[in-house]
Formats: structure tokens, sequence, C-alpha cells
């Protein structure tokens, strides 16, 4: 792991992956990850290997039987999680507190608003490859439960950004509709649709476009064209730079999602 953590706690003298190219070495570590990773965690994380790992390579035999009455006993995999964080006293009480709650309100969500959360919380790290399974996965499992119109516009909307990051125009306008038909009263997806047609180049379908929408919802667009030539910090070839540096982050976020 990255970063420089303090542990108290004994230190293995291997270390156990828990993702690849991830590994933990102490108690402490572990608590970080699943701080850190839990909502992107699945429930059978805790697998036989790692309590071994916990009871033989650590020395917390009281955990790992305590962790192995758990999955015995059926308790949530939130329980868990925060057992092995009090454990490591590596987080404050109040940290915890905020941390359980959090799980909480988790475990009470459905199945797809959780999957809705997890690809939120890629596109936030700009794991766009890993956040369109999540959304996908929606798509694929909303037959199974009921999804609300709007959530699925959100849904599209979200694939629609993540696919034009990718610099996948045409996956993007696609889900960009898609997201507008079902709401239509939200102006900014409008305003992408417009962006998304200025950065292609498609100067038929931004005149289509830019007829559904207010001169100055035009000119928010394409002053928000202007940001991003500008954030180049270059006088000539700005619109290269940018691109380049949208494939520098588009290689940034496959690597991750090969994880």
């Amino acid at each position: 792991m990255s970063g420089l953590l303090l542990c108290s706690s004994r230190r293995s003298e291997k270390p156990f992956l828990v993702e690849k190219d991830m590994e933990i070495w102490s108690l402490e570590e572990l608590c970080y990850y699943l701080y850190e990773n839990v909502f992107n965690l699945t429930d059978d994380f805790f697998s036989p290997e790692l309590l071994e790992y916990l009871e033989k390579d650590l020395e917390l035999e009281k955990l790992a039987k305590d962790l192995f009455l758990c999955k015995e006993e059926g308790n949530s995999y939130a329980e868990m999680v925060i057992m092995v964080c009090e454990t490591a006293n590596y987080y404050s009480k109040e940290e915890l507190l905020e941390f359980e709650e959090h799980l909480k309100s988790f475990s009470m969500l459905s199945h797809t608003k959780r999957l809705k959360l997890l690809g939120d919380t890629c596109m936030e790290k700009r794991l766009y490859a890993q956040a369109l399974r999540k959304y996908e996965e929606i798509l694929a499992y909303r037959r199974k439960e009921a999804c609300e119109e709007e959530f699925i516009g959100r849904v599209y909307h979200n694939m629609g950004i993540a696919y034009a990051k990718m610099l996948l125009y045409k996956e993007a306008e696609e889900y960009l509709k898609k997201s507008y038909e079902m709401l239509p009263a939200i102006d900014s997806i409008k305003k992408e649709l417009l962006l998304l047609y200025y950065l292609s180049g498609n100067e038929e379908k931004y005149k289509e476009t830019a007829l559904l929408c207010s001169k100055k919802e035009q000119i928010e667009a394409e002053e928000a064209w202007k940001a991003v030539q500008e954030s180049a910090c270059i006088e000539e070839g700005r619109i290269e730079a940018v691109v380049e540096k949208w494939k520098r982050e588009y290689r940034y976020q496959m690597q991750g999602s090969e994880k």
C-alpha cells in the first residue's frame, strides 16, 4: 500500500493480497483498506484465507475466531468491518461512528442503488470503465428490481459522461440523448450535448441541439469548451494538448479497471 501507516500491532513476515497489486502486512493496513474501499468490496471479502492469515500470520486468534463466528451466524458484512476497525484502534471513535452510519445507510439501499453509489464513486476517482460496468449491471438487473424513470435517467446521464471522458463520443451521445428523453426538465443535459457536439466537431447536430437551448445556454456551452482549451496552458496546439490529457486519464482509469 502507498503512504505511511503507523502500526502498533504485529507486522507479518509475508503479505496478504487483498486485490491485484494490493498487499497488506498488518491489521492497521487491513483496517485502512476496508475504510477506504468498503463500498467496492463484496460480502465474501472475509474469506477463509484471510481469516487464516489473521490467525496465523498476524497472530490475531480472537479476531479471526470472532469473524468466523460472525460468518457462521450470518451477521452483516458491516459488523465484520467495524469489528476489524475497532480491534485495530486506528481511527478515532468519532470517525468510526460516522463510518458505521455510512455502512448502515449503504446496507439499507436497494441492490441497484448500491450499484449506482459504487459507479458514482468510480466516476469521482476517474475510473470510468469500472463505473460503466456498475451502471450496466443496473440496466441488466432492473427487470428484477423496479426502478424509477428518474433513477434510470440519471444512470444514462452518468454513462454518457463516462463515455465522453473516454473520448467515445458516439456512445456518449447515445446515453446523453436517452437521459434527456427521460429527464427533459434538466437543462444541464442539453448543454452537455451541445458541448459534446462542440468537442466532436459535429456542426450539424450542434445546430439542431442549439435550437432546443436558449442563447444563454449556448454561450455557457461554448464558454465551457473555451475553459477546457485554456486549461492546456499553451498558446498553440491547445486542443491537441487537452486530448492528450484526456488520453492520459483514460489510460490511468483503464489500468485501474484491470485490478
